[in-house]
């Protein structure tokens, strides 16, 4: 049999450093849902256009700054 430790358990869901995490991330979710560029990809993808993204690439040698 297993003798009483003494141990107090502590639930996870009523931590309040994990509930602070799950704080965070769901304002972290939040904001970035609210972020312009979020909102022009969700927007282009409503109106069935495709997101394009020009990037362009330079050599280490011939960079523009």
């Amino acid at each position: 049999m297993v003798k009483d430790s003494g141990a107090k358990v502590i639930f996870l869901q009523s931590h309040p450093t994990w509930v602070a995490a799950q704080r965070r991330e769901q304002e972290r979710r939040e904001a970035m849902r609210r972020h312009p560029s979020v909102r022009a990809r969700q927007h282009a993808a409503a109106s069935g256009g495709a997101v394009v993204r020009n990037f362009t690439v330079y050599s280490s040698a011939d960079t523009s700054a």
